[in-house]
């Protein structure tokens, strides 16, 4: 059963990008859950925490956009590096800044959007180069593992650290110690060796002609901006819900934890027994687990249906997560251009993906007034209807797929 064939093992430039994510990812924890809280704190206002939100996602989904090019010509390695170091410069204004940060809030979340696009630009681009078809998945479903690792410990100890102090003195500690992991995950990054790359032309105006030879890619893309519509919104309301709810930071922390640990459960799955002709079934799947996490809400915002939410949430997000991106990075692979257009995808996916994500907020705040609204429910409800469309747009790829290797089929027989 724990025997892995050679195909699927992980080569040492793998390993160390997973090691170091997981340091960058600990420090992105430690911090990140208690920013939307202190925020709430200083200002009480759901609207803030939400613009904060989508200003950050909007500059994140427009910096992957615009560095695109600058990533691929002068490398995907240095905007990865660039991204930590702007990070780390991130929580050390907060730390100077303190409590007015309410005042510059929108700069902070142009600086988070920023350094956001640089790093994950960087390092999806580096998963798919130290990765393969044959063990794609589970490089994924073990940094699956990794983020909710990190994500599990993170929090944890920053509630612990935040309960021991009164006002917000235990928030600037947390602050700290994140600004100390991503100077570590900065000196980790220089072991990373920078691939021999000698296409650095950059595709991107092709884009036309690629969705119209491949009309499936198009589809594959616009599975991105639907499959980002909840993740802008949950990434700061069940933390608020939940300290409304208990009004402690440890608490929230604590159910954090068991979300997680869900969450880790199901990506440990995934990544031991999950195949590739599986997708349309993981994705169905998938979209029928979060419907039925949001049913739960609609009855009432209570303690119980917030848990049951986010227990059921974080059992099918990885399934979705995982196979829709391995679903993804093997369509690469079927486009004119090939590895050539490696870049320009993840530029795309990136881009894609946090736009529905601002969308998702945009939504949110037009139907939601404030933190007690019975809206909230149905707002994710009707957002987890959308997530059915998902797996037919796979449906769609594969048969074209199909269809073409028929046609090349037929073409050498005659």
């Amino acid at each position: 059963m724990f025997r892995i064939e050679k195909a699927r093992r992980l080569n040492q430039q793998a390993v160390i990008s997973l090691v170091n994510h997981a340091i960058y990812q600990f420090g992105n924890s430690m911090s990140l859950i208690f920013l939307n809280i202190y925020l709430w704190r200083l200002t009480n206002s759901l609207f803030i925490n939400a613009i904060f939100n989508l200003v950050a996602i909007l500059a994140q989904a427009v910096t992957t956009f615009s560095i695109g090019k600058f990533a691929k010509q002068k490398g995907k390695l240095l905007a990865y590096r660039l991204g930590i170091f702007i990070t780390a410069f991130f929580y050390l204004f907060i730390l100077i800044a303190q409590e007015q940060i309410v005042t510059f809030y929108l700069l902070f979340a142009i600086m988070k959007g920023f350094s956001q696009a640089l790093y994950w630009l960087g390092y999806f681009t580096i998963v798919h180069e130290v990765s393969t078809n044959e063990n794609r998945l589970r490089v994924l479903g073990i940094n699956t593992i990794v983020m909710n690792g990190t994500n599990l410990a993170g929090p944890a100890i920053a509630g612990m650290i935040i309960g021991l102090y009164s006002g917000f003195q235990g928030y600037m500690i947390v602050f700290g110690a994140a600004f100390f992991m991503f100077a570590i995950a900065a000196i980790g990054s220089l072991k990373l060796k920078k691939e021999e790359n000698h296409h650095t032309s950059y595709y991107m105006k092709y884009l036309p002609l690629i969705v119209k030879r491949d009309p499936g890619f198009k589809k594959s893309l616009f599975g991105w901006f639907i499959l980002g519509f909840p993740h802008g919104i949950l990434s700061f309301i069940p933390a608020i819900l939940l300290y409304e709810i208990f009004l402690k930071e440890q608490t929230v922390a604590y159910f954090n934890m068991v979300f997680l640990s869900l969450s880790i459960l199901s990506s440990y799955l995934i990544s031991r027994f999950a195949q590739s002709e599986g997708t349309f079934k993981y994705l169905l799947l998938s979209a029928a687990g979060f419907t039925l996490s949001t049913v739960v809400l609609l009855s009432n915002l209570s303690a119980l249906t917030v848990i049951l939410f986010m227990s059921i949430y974080s059992l099918f997000k990885p399934l979705q997560g995982n196979s829709y991106e391995a679903f993804y990075y093997n369509k690469i692979g079927n486009l004119p251009l090939k590895s050539n257009f490696r870049t320009e995808a993840v530029v795309l996916r990136e881009t894609i993906i946090n736009l529905g994500r601002g969308f998702g907020i945009i939504i949110f705040l037009i139907f939601v007034n404030g933190i007690e609204a019975g809206s909230i429910p149905i707002v994710l409800f009707a957002l987890a209807i959308v997530q059915w469309f998902i797996p037919y747009l796979v449906t769609h790829n594969q048969s074209s797929l199909s269809k073409k290797n028929s046609r090349q089929y037929n073409h050498n027989l005659r």
